[in-house]
């Protein structure tokens, strides 16, 4: 009994005293920032595709609401998306970082009522995050 314990304590330690000795995570970067650009605006756009413009504008940042007051957005939101139709699929075509503390994500998307369209999420990184700026369908 007392070698099993002895040899339970002498496995534990033996796992645990490397962590002890592991240096600290380095300071993320902006571009180790969670959720990423694209991952941030999936989430957005879900909101949108649900039809829930107000919580969208919500959860933009404070440069799309000082372009459009909510009633505005949904109100715009609904005149631009409301035609298409249903989300059918959406796949990342291109993200642009070349701007400093913003991310242009464009993505390939299939509406019900449109075959080929290409929406545009502008993102700002503030507050520790991205924030939606801006977005367009055509």
């Amino acid at each position: 009994m007392i070698a099993r314990c002895l040899i339970a304590f002498a496995l534990i330690f033996a796992t645990a005293a490397p962590a002890l000795s592991q240096s600290p995570t380095p300071a993320r970067r902006i571009s180790g920032a969670v959720p990423a650009p694209d991952d941030r605006a999936r989430q957005w756009l879900v909101l949108v595709d649900d039809k829930n413009y107000s919580q969208s504008w919500s959860e933009s940042g404070a440069a799309f609401k000082a372009k459009l007051k909510n009633d505005a957005w949904a109100s715009d939101a609904a005149t631009r998306r409301g035609p298409l139709g249903a989300v059918a699929s959406r796949g990342l075509k291109s993200i642009d970082l070349s701007r400093n503390n913003t991310a242009v994500a464009r993505y390939d998307t299939v509406f019900a009522r449109k075959a080929a369209a290409v929406e545009t999420v502008t993102l700002n990184f503030e507050n520790g995050g991205w924030s939606v700026s801006d977005y367009t369908v055509e």
